[in-house]
């Protein structure tokens, strides 16, 4: 069993006005990020590969950004950790542990918006 996605409350009523006023909008959203976020990761998996620090910078600041747009601070504070990681930390546990993290975060995030989504 996944826990339970943490949203801010601000975005549940923001995603809630959206279903009032534009029916369909925050799926809409919910569908744009779900096709967009893994590949995020895969840039910013494929960046660490490389060490490549501006590929994954990039790909975990767009990631950060989608997240805090629906509210998914836990996800938006795994990709802030690796965007702003030392580049001498990248190829080494610390950069492992953060990729690990962000990884359950995006799952998580994923299957809760998924339930929102079927609840809505």
């Amino acid at each position: 069993m996944t826990a339970p996605i943490t949203l801010h409350p601000d975005a549940l009523a923001l995603l809630s006005t959206l279903d009032q006023s534009q029916p369909g909008s925050s799926a809409k959203l919910i569908r744009l990020f779900a096709a967009d976020a893994p590949a995020l990761l895969s840039r910013i998996e494929l960046g660490h590969e490389r060490r490549d620090v501006a590929e994954i910078n990039q790909a975990a600041h767009f990631l950060r950004s989608s997240a805090l747009a629906l509210g998914a601070t836990d996800l938006a504070d795994a990709a802030f950790r690796l965007e702003h990681m030392d580049a001498s930390q990248f190829g080494g546990n610390a950069a492992e542990l953060r990729l690990a993290q962000l990884r359950v975060c995006l799952r998580d995030t994923l299957l809760g918006l998924l339930e929102l989504s079927l609840e809505g």
